[in-house]
């Protein structure tokens, strides 16, 4: 069987979903776009659908439901909550079985019963899709929320036990008696061969004597080396996650696994081998994978394969396999202001490299700049500068009249490196703002501004200043050099000759010069002395006649002119 479409109405955020299946699709979008509540709506209406068969009528108490995730199920519609014979949930789906023709069509309708309390569930279409769909045996959705941790230990259960463990969403508290029952059902080496996909030293030995024994016993091994094991809870984040999803795989033979934040709280390379295992499933099984997710990391690595779901407002505001801009749009949280940009409602974008903007937005306000009007996304290290370069293209391509700037701190550059930096934003049709010192807090540590917020004469302040980067001399040196050696590694990797001496650079000055001193450190300094010194510490990042950035005040006016 070969799931095509699938339906959900009326459902927490969900007002009316249709996706194109794909072997993997991924759910993507803004907090509260409606991504868990389409994966939980799918697999209440499965487990509403096995309860009515099972029950052999179509209204039964909700306590017969293995999964509800809340307290009064009629709660969970859109909108209104479920009315007896009125206001439904749907879910329809769409799937081609063997040996027949056509479409096979299935729909399961919620409602809420007469009696207070009771669900309510009519179910009709293909009488072959609606008995995969109902079946209490093999469970047609396997719903896995969140990180799933596995306990310390966990007493073995019967198999019926389990069953219902994993259909009410808590699959990972049952990991180990599912570990036993794929040993007893003889599909250890269809699991290995899975993680073997993924972790291909990896061995599973699994233990239980039923006369002597309350506790399954798991141990793995990632390393091939022979007694290497360590028990189950001690597994890696990576292996654990990758060993629940293939194992209720193996087990239960899912037609949809439904997957919620997988990726949550896990490294990177973790997320990595997340993606990794998602598409050995969908390779090497008939099970469709639905994986709702925040991290581009999943989205990248599987973007030329899976169908990209964008969530809006519990609705599919696109979808597709390679749509849009999906990674870069994720990583800088761009997703929540696409509209505004499509709609002409914004004249600039700011990308920094900060990941706080309260500082860059005060500059850029006094520069002149109309906030209401101005975005600003964080692409979070000067490593990621490509990062911002794809978004800035991005949002040339669908909003032309929006100016974007990307700010790049100055970091220590030369002339010479700060203009090769400024060549590559301007090469994609970006604006670039390098700082006119070493980084946005030396604005705010400056003694012209220091003196107007302090109310004392700029000589002193700029006294004052010079005696805490004296103090502070070794410091200063060390962030001096460390920022060179990451300018070496941004624009010198290919050419290590030419990179020019730091020693050199940093000279012997004691105190080192205003523009040797690294902003961020010479504002903590300021903001820690400042009350003993002076005898009030007022709020520096506030607008003041001499926070003035002389490249913004010269990307604003040129801007000005042009539209002139």
């Amino acid at each position: 069987m070969k799931l095509r479409t699938l339906q959900l109405e009326k459902f927490k955020k969900v007002e009316d979903v249709v996706l194109n299946l794909e072997p993997l699709n991924i759910l993507v979008g803004n907090n509260n776009a409606g991504k868990s509540s389409v994966l939980q709506g799918v697999h209440f209406s499965v487990i509403a659908a096995i309860a009515s068969r099972e029950a052999g009528q179509n209204t039964y108490t909700q306590d017969a439901l293995m999964y509800c995730p809340a307290r009064k199920f009629a709660s969970l519609r859109n909108g209104r909550p479920y009315s007896n014979q009125s206001d439904f949930g749907f879910l329809r789906l769409v799937a081609e079985i063997p040996d027949e023709e056509g479409l096979a069509n299935y729909e399961v309708k919620i409602y809420r019963g007469r009696n207070d309390g009771n669900v309510g569930c009519i179910r009709n279409g293909n009488t072959k899709l609606g008995s995969l769909i109902a079946s209490g045996e093999r469970l047609f959705s396997v719903y896995v929320p969140g990180l799933a941790g596995v306990p310390q230990v966990e007493h073995f259960h019967a198999e019926s036990v389990v069953r219902r463990g994993v259909a009410s969403g808590d699959a990972n508290l049952y990991l180990r008696n599912v570990l036993l029952l794929i040993q007893q059902k003889n599909k250890l080496d269809q699991l290995s061969k899975l993680m073997l996909q993924v972790f291909p030293k990896f061995h599973l030995a699994v233990s239980f004597d039923p006369v002597r024994e309350i506790y399954v016993e798991v141990q793995v091994s990632t390393t091939g080396q022979a007694g290497r094991h360590c028990p189950l809870e001690l597994a890696g984040t990576g292996v654990l996650q990758a060993l629940q999803i293939f194992s209720y795989v193996t087990l239960f033979e899912p037609s949809l696994l439904l997957l919620d934040e997988p990726d949550s709280h896990l490294h990177p390379e973790n997320q990595s081998l997340l993606a990794s295992a998602l598409q050995a499933i969908v390779s090497t099984t008939a099970t469709t994978v639905i994986v709702s997710t925040h991290s581009r990391h999943l989205v990248e690595a599987l973007y030329d394969d899976a169908n990209l779901v964008w969530l809006k407002g519990g609705k599919v505001h696109q979808q597709g396999i390679g749509i849009s801009r999906l990674p870069v749009l994720l990583e800088l949280g761009a997703l929540d202001s696409f509209d505004l940009l499509q709609n002409g409602g914004i004249e600039w974008v700011f990308l920094t490299e900060d990941s706080g903007q309260t500082m860059l937005k005060a500059l850029v306000q006094a520069a002149g700049f109309p906030i209401a009007r101005t975005l600003f996304y964080t692409y979070k290290t000067s490593s990621n500068l490509e990062a911002a370069k794809i978004l800035a293209s991005f949002i040339s391509e669908i909003a032309p009249a929006t100016r974007v700037v990307i700010h790049r701190d100055r970091d220590f550059m030369t002339d010479q490196e700060a203009q090769e930096v400024s060549d590559r934003i301007a090469d994609c049709g970006a604006t670039p703002f390098i700082t006119d010192g070493c980084d946005v807090e030396a604005y705010f540590a400056a003694a012209a501004h220091l003196a107007t917020r302090l109310n004392v004469a700029e000589g002193e302040i700029a006294t004052w200043l010079d005696g805490l980067a004296q103090a502070e001399h070794m410091h200063l040196q060390h962030a001096f050099t460390r920022k060179r050696d990451e300018i070496r590694t941004l624009l010198y990797r290919n050419r290590p000759n030419e990179f020019p001496d730091t020693l050199h650079l940093l000279g012997n000055a004691i105190p080192l010069p205003i523009d040797k001193r690294l902003g961020k450190e010479m504002l903590k300094r300021v903001r820690g002395a400042m009350h003993q010194r002076f005898g009030h510490a007022p709020d520096l990042v506030v607008g003041s006649p001499h926070l003035v950035s002389a490249r913004l005040q010269q990307i604003f006016a040129e801007a000005a002119s042009n539209v002139a």
